[in-house]
């Protein structure tokens, strides 16, 4: 029997860069959208498929869970937005996991750094540094526990994932 929770975190594919200042209009890139799709079939290969996906309402985010859900066959009700992932540090996600309906075993938060790398970060039994750079994800599992009683480092396991880079030099790069 698999775990009785899983948390993934998944950070927006690669964007292109603001223009005149509105970072929530800022769309993937093509890299990006090759980012978000080959984790989410990385995603669909280990079996884990959300039964949620909550995600900034920033394009690139709705944009890459999107993504996502289409890969693992979600359906529209499976995806939500929520306005405090925008810009939001680790305890601002972790409110939003707590308040999770106990029916869902597998939610999936698809924001922004550095907020999911501070949470990842904390993570496991042993917890330890982790970036997730664009389209990266850290997954973590906990046993015997609802979402309002979860604590971060006391998930059982936390794995961590990115997509494959182009070699140096192959794209102009865009800032992320």
């Amino acid at each position: 029997m698999g775990p009785d929770r899983r948390l993934t975190l998944l950070r927006h594919g690669h964007a292109h860069s603001a223009v005149d200042g509105e970072d929530r209009m800022r769309t993937l890139t093509p890299r990006g959208v090759r980012e978000v799709e080959e984790m989410a079939q990385r995603l669909r290969t280990r079996d884990w498929i959300p039964e949620l996906i909550v995600a900034s309402p920033a394009a690139r985010t709705w944009a890459s869970a999107e993504i996502v859900a289409r890969a693992c066959g979600m359906g529209p009700r499976a995806l939500r937005r929520a306005e405090a992932l925008y810009g939001a540090d680790a305890a601002a996600i972790w409110s939003i996991v707590a308040g999770c309906e106990p029916r869902i075993r597998h939610l999936l938060i698809c924001g922004h750094n550095p907020g999911l790398s501070e949470l990842a970060s904390r993570f496991g039994p042993r917890p330890r540094l982790r970036r997730l750079p664009t389209a990266g994800l850290a997954s973590a599992a906990w046993n015997d526990a609802d979402w309002q009683a979860l604590e971060a480092g006391d998930a059982a396991h936390c794995e961590s994932d990115e997509p494959a880079r182009e070699p140096p030099g192959a794209r102009a790069r865009n800032h992320d």
